[in-house]
């Protein structure tokens, strides 16, 4: 008879594992983990099955699994504690005074939702897109930051934000988890003494980008409502650019061009 961490590890599998046998098992139980945990599978504070659970209910060896529950812990997801054992460490951070994501729930309401954030990924690239020339890229490398954005705990916003990394070195070099419940906007003012003029708002319709249809475990169809925001100083230049990659839902989102 299965245990209940057995049970829970079964049904991980049957959601989230990976078939591609291109990448090793520890790659694949790593990234599937990962995804879990953010899409609260497992919520803040649950107990994780023991190893002997792990290795009887999935497709991974021992040293894997171990391998796997210490990459999570440096990682910062999950803890490991003797006479307690493996628990989700809650990495949630609620998001002062939204900006951009400023949902009601309904029309006429004056109270914005309630949001918390969690950096998924940090990356410095060269490679350009549609926020290089908003953003003066030329040859600068950019920051990108993936986050994903718990709007009052009903659903899941995935964010993407690009800025000139030369021009806000401390995006880059903080801790990623001191970025969790970061209002970004709000940080690059007051570090860096910025005054932004106004954000430009625009939406959009994209084929779902395969990353947000694997991390998501909600109904986001083959095409996504995308909203773009771009925050500008007062002589024109853009500091920073975002896309915000909404699933159907039944909120009021307040747009418009903000002004400071």
């Amino acid at each position: 008879m299965q245990s209940n961490g057995e049970k829970d590890c079964a049904e991980f599998i049957h959601r989230y594992w990976s078939d591609d046998d291109s990448q090793p098992k520890y790659e694949r139980l790593r990234r599937a983990l990962t995804i879990a945990i953010t899409e609260g599978y497992w919520p803040h504070g649950a107990r994780l099955p023991n190893e002997s659970e792990w290795v009887a209910a999935t497709p991974c060896g021992l040293a894997t699994i171990q391998r796997t529950l210490r990459a999570l812990v440096a990682d910062g997801l999950i803890q490991r504690r003797r006479g307690i054992g493996t628990t989700v460490v809650n990495r949630d951070r609620p998001l002062a005074e939204p900006w951009h994501m400023r949902f009601l729930r309904h029309d006429g309401d004056t109270e914005y939702l309630s949001i918390s954030t969690r950096v998924l990924s940090r990356r410095v690239i060269k490679n350009s897109g549609p926020w290089s020339e908003i953003l003066g890229q030329d040859s600068h490398p950019v920051v990108k930051i993936t986050r994903i954005m718990h709007i009052a705990n009903e659903f899941v916003v995935y964010n993407l934000f690009y800025a000139r990394a030369d021009l806000f070195p401390e995006l880059v070099s903080k801790p990623l988890q001191s970025l969790n419940g970061t209002n970004i906007k709000r940080f690059i003012a007051q570090r860096y003494k910025i005054s932004i003029h106004h954000v430009r708002h625009r939406m959009r319709f994209e084929p779902t980008p395969k990353w947000v249809s694997e991390h998501s475990n909600q109904t986001m169809g083959p095409s996504s409502v995308v909203i773009n925001a771009v925050a500008q100083v007062p002589d024109g230049d853009s500091i920073y650019y975002q896309d915000f990659y909404l699933p159907p839902n039944g909120l009021v989102l307040e747009l418009g061009t903000q002004w400071m």
